[in-house]
């Protein structure tokens, strides 16, 4: 469909506090596990884009990814996002907040939501 596309798949590693160097692990360690996870995950995506006969770029941080991922696309030259939502509602909306409602409200580019279906949902 846009075959001149560049395509970057962006992983945000959320830090919690029992994972830094003041919690009870290692922050390192910790920091690795985190990378190889992103790897293993990019690994699957190149997998599928060599399927395709595609290009793909990847990468990762380390922070909030709510935040993360605004402050990605003011710094980096992205025209569209496509992110995945858990599709929470109600209460657990309410109370988790959602990284893909704070990305549509903040970007300055078009974000495309793929709602993931809820367990109880028929796939």
């Amino acid at each position: 469909m846009f075959p001149d596309a560049e395509l970057v798949v962006f992983h945000v590693v959320e830090p919690f506090a029992e994972h830094t160097d003041a919690g009870v692990e290692d922050g390192r360690r910790w920091q690795r596990r985190a990378r190889k996870y992103a790897n293993d995950v990019f690994d699957g995506v190149d997998d599928i884009a060599a399927a395709v006969d595609a290009s793909v770029e990847t990468e990762w941080r380390y922070g909030r990814p709510k935040y993360v991922i605004v402050r990605y696309l003011e710094e980096e030259d992205i025209d569209q996002v496509v992110m995945g939502s858990r599709g929470r509602s109600g209460l657990d909306r309410l109370l988790l907040g959602s990284v893909a409602e704070t990305v549509v409200r903040r970007a300055s580019v078009p974000v495309t939501i793929v709602r993931e279906p809820q367990r109880d949902e028929p796939t």
